[in-house]
């Protein structure tokens, strides 16, 4: 059965123009029934009432859990080394449909034509209004037509067409920034007026008249109860439509992502400029003056002129004055060629190899280990021990809100 309205030539209507009763059509029922009581189911929205939704960070709504999404953060800052990488969980947001029984009290039903069994014009009973025009509004919501307000998007901002409330807000942080921000918005303003010529009729003692906007959003309750009864608008917030019935993804295509840095080894690469203290261990060819004390065994080429005092033996060439204790008697002065053996003091330029205990400066090449301590300045290249916060960053977990649209 489809309710009636009145039927003119002309509207509004009045006497001279009114031309009898006909039934409904679908896009008139959309135009002013839907659209009537839609706009008072958005327009007393709080998150209270059955069939609407909530969020909060305590999980004190009311109603059923439909989804929850946790934002997540690192405690260290980003660059943090070492980092044991812990977490906090800086909201836990949790999304709930309200589907407690709405009270009912209607005093004004709208009017059918009944063309069988009992033929005629009649009231709706409560089985009628159900089926017969409260599942063709909630048809119209999930539809999302010009005319009807009411739905809810998940979007970062308000989607086109008509008007849209913000309702709730989700956050994901992150311990330098806030990532992302997102928001539960409901249509309040449809995008294309209702036509009031389409008004329902009413029975009115032995009349019949149009149904005012007071009295048609009487059904507004048992409007609220049917989603609760035959899920049809009804939602749920994760990251997947559920399995059962045909779902709609309300809101921007990525949905609503918690995010964190990325903790992990991380390869350094840059200049270093500070002092480094500690064991070098490995071959280093070193060229450059050393000064300092060495202490060890030397082998190698030294050139130079050193004060020596020692025994000396070997040729000697040249000429000798020094008093001659032998067969003569007499000083000695002349050429001597032989073998000398006795004390030397003076200084002397040698060449050749030295292999002793050397202690002064150097000036050549080292090969060897070496303990290093001093301040160093260059590029590094390597990898730290241990983790550190990274500047990428990792997906936790990823939801979109799904409405409901056919069982």
């Amino acid at each position: 059965m489809r309710p009636l309205r009145i039927k003119a030539s002309s509207y509004p209507v009045s006497s001279s123009n009114f031309e009898g009763l006909q039934e409904m059509t679908d896009s008139e029922i959309e135009q002013y029934y839907s659209a009537t009581l839609l706009k008072d189911f958005s327009d007393n929205t709080d998150g209270t009432g059955t069939g609407e939704l909530n969020v909060t960070t305590d999980g004190s709504g009311a109603g059923t859990t439909i989804g929850t999404v946790t934002d997540t953060r690192r405690n260290d800052a980003v660059g943090t080394h070492p980092t044991a990488g812990a977490t906090t969980n800086v909201n836990v947001y949790t999304t709930k449909q309200v589907n407690g029984v709405a009270s009912e009290s209607i005093t004004n039903r709208p009017l059918g034509y009944e063309s069988s069994g009992t033929i005629g014009i009649h009231e709706f009973t409560d089985s009628e209004l159900d089926t017969d025009i409260l599942d063709k509004v909630l048809g119209d919501l999930v539809a999302q037509g010009n005319y009807v307000t009411g739905q809810y998007s998940l979007a970062a901002s308000a989607p086109a067409g008509g008007t849209w409330t913000s309702r709730y807000t989700i956050v994901d942080t992150q311990v330098d920034e806030t990532k992302q921000t997102m928001y539960i918005w409901q249509k309040t303003t449809a995008t294309t007026a209702a036509v009031d010529n389409y008004k329902p009729c009413k029975l009115d003692g032995t009349s019949v008249k149009e149904m005012s906007v007071a009295e048609m959003e009487q059904i507004v309750p048992n409007m609220r109860n049917r989603i609760t009864d035959s899920t049809i608008g009804t939602y749920a917030l994760q990251s997947g439509a559920p399995a059962s019935g045909t779902w709609v993804q309300q809101g921007d295509a990525g949905g609503f992502t918690d995010t964190r840095h990325e903790v992990g080894s991380q390869t350094y690469e840059g200049n270093y400029s500070g002092n480094y203290t500690g064991g070098y261990t490995g071959a280093k060819t070193y060229a450059g003056s050393y000064s300092g004390d060495y202490t060890g065994a030397y082998t190698g080429n030294y050139v130079g002129t050193s004060g020596y005092a020692g025994n000396y033996t070997g040729d000697y060439s040249g000429t000798y004055a020094a008093d001659y204790d032998g067969y003569a008697g007499t000083a000695y002065a002349g050429d001597y060629a032989g073998t000398y053996t006795g004390y030397y003091v003076g200084a002397k330029t040698y060449t050749g190899y030295y292999s002793g205990d050397y202690a002064g400066t150097y000036a050549g090449n080292y090969v060897g280990t070496s303990a290093y301590s001093g301040t160093y300045t260059g590029t590094y290249t390597g990898y730290f021990a241990g983790d550190t916060v990274l500047t990428s960053e990792e997906t936790i977990s990823t939801v979109k809100l799904w409405l409901k649209t056919a069982a």
